[in-house]
């Protein structure tokens, strides 16, 4: 009896051993990979990128089954960006490296989504494919709403107005989208047809924008709202509502005091809308009043410290870009300042102030880039001005 009782533990005890041998490499496998992937996070909080990539292609090359196997995949091709951001075709290489390795994977949805960022900024074509291809795989992801408002800007750029549009009316229809980027969306979508008014001067066009803009004035985004309710102005302007599409400005520019590009772009606009009503001398008055609410003495102080102010109403990627390719004209409204001196000698030409044009004309050429067409208008005013002052 005795002895059945040790033969069983003995065997009880060689099952147990034998598990354990078995366990054991995964369970070390296991901390080994972690311990890897939390050394190389660490790594790359402490700014380490060169120390944190080798740490992650050893995770990669010694568990390639690991459950951080995609993550680490994905964070070489990020730490590539920072490393070398012009090495376009190996930041590619890595990001597409992510999806042939784990296509199932979460990380190749992100990786797709970067793809696209980086063709877009040279082959607009293959960007559009690649965000297609995202919202039609992966239409629940977190990124969906983002990557289609993405697409109707690309569509933008080739002037596809129509795919654009419906693009950004798409992105209100993804379930579980931010709502700032669905208003976001929506604004574009509301832009898009006034430029569809543009091109066709269908004036159908601008009621479906005034529409759709207004149901975006009462967001709690200051950003939306002030660009709707700048928008509605604009598109009374073009339907030849102009006084009261000054009165729109001129409430927009008081609600939106504390915020110099809006209120710029409201004074503006009442300016505006002053030279189209034929109002000269209230136009000249509001082109002044626009000037005189940017910081500086000189058309280059007020010129710059606008640029700011409309740089500053951009997003944080938008400031990169502009302030890396200097881009200025992404921004809208960026040659504001320029183009109000020019607009207010026309109308002080008009008044026959001829005196008055020539010292604005004479600062605004001299401070334009030649081969420019405001710096060609700007000199044929200026000839005109001279001339005239002759002929008296």
């Amino acid at each position: 009896m005795c002895k059945g009782i040790l033969s069983l533990w003995a065997l009880v005890t060689l099952v147990l051993t034998t598990l354990c041998l078995i366990l054991l490499p995964v369970a070390a496998v296991a901390g080994d990979d972690l311990a890897l992937w939390e050394g190389a996070c660490a790594k790359i909080d402490a700014g380490d990128l060169v120390g944190a990539g080798s740490l992650l292609a050893q995770l990669l090359e010694q568990y390639p089954l690991s459950p951080k196997a995609p993550a680490a995949q994905l964070k070489l091709a990020y730490i590539k960006i920072k490393l070398r951001p012009d090495s376009t075709q190996e930041i590619l290489d890595a990001f597409s490296l992510v999806r042939m390795k784990y296509p199932t994977s979460s990380e190749a949805a992100e990786a797709l989504v970067r793809i696209g960022y980086l063709h877009s900024k040279t082959d607009t074509a293959q960007a559009v494919t690649d965000f297609t291809t995202f919202v039609s795989s992966y239409p629940g992801h977190t990124l969906a709403a983002e990557v289609q408002q993405s697409l109707g800007r690309l569509y933008l750029r080739t002037l596809e107005l129509d795919k654009a549009e419906v693009a950004f009316d798409r992105v209100s229809t993804i379930a579980g989208a931010p709502i700032e980027v669905v208003e976001e969306g929506a604004l574009q979508s509301g832009f898009v047809k006034i430029m569809k008014y543009y091109a066709s001067r269908d004036r159908s066009y601008l009621t479906a924008a005034i529409e759709a803009l207004g149901a975006l004035t009462s967001s709690s985004k200051v950003n939306i709202r002030a660009r709707a309710d700048l928008g509605i102005a604009e598109a009374m302007l073009l339907q030849g509502m102009a006084l009261e599409a000054r009165e729109e400005y001129r409430s927009a520019a008081q609600v939106y005091s504390e915020h110099s590009y809006f209120k710029g772009l409201a004074l503006y606009g009442v300016a505006c809308c002053s030279e189209h009503a034929r109002d000269v001398y209230a136009a000249v008055n509001g082109y002044d009043d626009f000037l005189a609410a940017q910081e500086g003495a000189a058309i280059a102080e007020k010129d710059a410290a606008w640029k700011s102010a409309a740089l500053a109403s951009t997003s944080e990627s938008a400031q990169i870009s502009v302030q890396r390719d200097g881009a200025w004209e992404r921004l809208p409204g960026s040659g504001l300042v320029c183009e109000s001196v020019y607009s207010q000698s026309k109308c002080l030409y008009r008044l026959e102030r001829y005196d008055e044009a020539i010292t604005k004309l004479t600062e605004l050429v001299a401070y334009l880039p030649e081969a420019t067409d405001l710096r060609a208008q700007a000199d044929e005013l200026l000839e005109r001005c001279r001339k005239a002052i002759g002929g008296n």
